[in-house]
């Protein structure tokens, strides 16, 4: 290779790291997570949706894991390849029980402020689980197979 070749982009890109419960302190790592879906030819629809889905549970990671509180931190993990990509996200808070929160599109729900980023991270997302203690969310998602 020649000293002004590029290197190959890895197959699999990976991150863990640790941040306070302070809004916006994740931000650079999520722009590092879209460059590199970018870098492995996902389509912008797949990077929009990994954007708002990790913005979303970092955003409920902060605010009803940890209550805001900067004293608290809240973990994410993330791999990126061309056909995968899965992120954890863990708080220091006390959990939920997913199954409790109640559907923002029953009627009775519609004005309600709470509920719609779990259901906008589901639509989103492949696949999303919870651990059993609720202060967990794994996603991943997979390419959107072209119409």
């Amino acid at each position: 290779m020649s000293p002004c070749a590029e290197s190959p982009t890895p197959p699999v890109w990976k991150i863990d790291q640790t941040f306070p419960s302070i809004c916006g302190k994740a931000s650079q790592l999520i722009d590092e997570v879209l460059r590199q879906m970018t870098e492995r030819g996902w389509g912008d629809r797949d990077i929009f949706a990994v954007n708002m889905a990790l913005e979303e549970s970092v955003a409920n990671a902060i605010e009803h894991g940890n209550h805001s509180n900067p004293k608290k931190h809240f973990q994410v993990i993330c791999s990126v390849s061309e056909k995968l990509v899965s992120i954890l996200v863990r708080d220091e808070g006390k959990g939920f029980r997913r199954d409790l929160v109640p559907n923002p599109l029953d009627d009775e729900n519609l004005e309600t402020p709470s509920g719609r980023g779990t259901l906008l991270i589901q639509g989103f997302m492949t696949r999303v689980r919870y651990n059993d203690a609720g202060n967990e969310i794994t996603m991943e998602k997979e390419p959107t197979p072209a119409p």
